[in-house]
């Protein structure tokens, strides 16, 4: 455990070490568990951190009895939850504490900073910790994204009270900045996550300051054996009274460039064998960044780089790529098993595959990863002789 002092890092450890599973959900008034049925009429009202306020609520779009009556493309929930309670809050010393934070919500993504300006300190992602410290006043997260941050809440005055608030949008994330590609999060619901309360010291922080920390240098994953170019992709449906997208599916690039969606249940197409080093190259030709999980493995984000996209921001087929790659964000640079795959875009992960079986990957979206975007993947064994 990297927080053991004795390992050379000495990180926050023991009550200053805490998990932060944050998600969105909604309630009835009864206070269960509300999931929408499109229609509206089971969100009348929003909840808020003072309590409920007439409203629409977050409704979702209109039902699908063509596809099924309850599914919705993405939930997106008026109550922010952290560790199972809403808008909570949570009493710290002036001191340093470490966080690990998940985005644990169904469809939502959230940009996450505090409410003073001061710095998240991120030494790790998904699968370990980064080469280095990288200090930012802001970090996104999509579904299944976790990341490993120290907060120095030192130096301020017992009774200060500061704000972790969410400045993702309240809808499905395509990328971008606010406000001009997107809304924030309505700051007096699902822009609050939850709230620090500073007390007094019980005693010396003994962890090492952030320019002090020695972090472990990256993994070599080898060189690569091969490389594969997979697709996500979105089937629309129009009928009388609804038009919307009914599946999300991922699938492969041909040698033309053209996506080829593909069902669950159909043949496996990828097939490393063990040992084998690949870079999976992931064409989205969807509106919308998808988080791209891969079971077994954890990998290392290459580049980024974007496609020739219609007037609606898509990638057009043939997938076409223009411009120069985009190195990761700093934050990016550790072992990672979930990477934002940005519309337009073709996103480059390296990842060595160890261990024989099958396995999947997947949109870590749960209403798109439920409608087919999912796809199993299998790890061949070597032979001898």
């Amino acid at each position: 455990d990297p927080g053991v002092p004795g390992t050379g890092l000495n990180l926050p450890a023991g009550p200053y070490e805490l998990e932060l599973a944050i998600q969105d959900k909604m309630f009835d008034t009864n206070g269960q568990i509300l999931f929408p049925d499109g229609t509206g009429r089971n969100a009348p009202t929003v909840n808020t951190p003072n309590g409920p306020r007439d409203g629409a609520g977050f409704a979702g779009p209109p039902p699908n009895p063509a596809v099924h009556p309850f599914w919705i493309p993405e939930f997106f929930g008026d109550v922010m939850v952290l560790n199972g309670k809403s808008w909570p809050y949570l009493d710290v010393e002036p001191r340093r504490y470490r966080f690990r934070i998940l985005n644990g919500a169904n469809s939502r993504t959230y940009t996450l900073s505090l409410s003073n300006g001061a710095s998240l300190l991120v030494i790790g992602r998904e699968g370990g910790l980064l080469p280095a410290p990288v200090a930012v006043t802001e970090i996104t997260l999509v579904p299944a994204e976790r990341a490993d941050v120290i907060v120095d809440f030192g130096g301020l005055s017992p009774g200060t009270h500061l704000y972790l608030i969410n400045e993702g949008p309240d809808e499905p994330f395509g990328g971008g900045e606010p406000p001009g590609d997107f809304d924030v999060a309505d700051p007096a619901t699902t822009g609050q996550v939850m709230r620090f309360v500073v007390g007094a010291a019980s005693g010396a922080d003994p962890s090492l300051p952030p320019d002090q920390l020695d972090l472990p240098a990256a993994p070599d994953l080898g060189g690569v054996a091969r490389t594969r170019k997979l697709s996500l992709n979105e089937e629309a449906f129009e009928t009388d009274g609804f038009e919307g997208p009914v599946a999300a599916l991922l699938g492969t690039v041909d040698a033309s460039g053209n996506p080829v969606p593909a069902l669950w249940m159909d043949d496996v197409s990828e097939d490393p064998a063990v040992g084998d080093t690949e870079v999976w190259e992931i064409h989205n030709f969807t509106a919308d960044a998808h988080p791209s999980h891969v079971h077994l493995v954890q990998f290392e984000v290459v580049d980024r780089q974007a496609l020739v996209t219609d007037e609606e921001g898509m990638a057009t087929a043939p997938a076409t790529v223009v411009g120069p790659s985009m190195d990761p964000e700093p934050w990016e640079t550790g072992p990672k098993d979930t990477v934002i795959a940005y519309p337009g875009q073709v996103t480059r992960v390296k990842a060595r595959f160890d261990v024989a079986g099958r396995f999947v990957w997947h949109c870590h979206i749960l209403e798109h990863e439920d409608k087919e975007m999912m796809r199993p993947y299998e790890v061949r064994p070597t032979t001898t002789g």
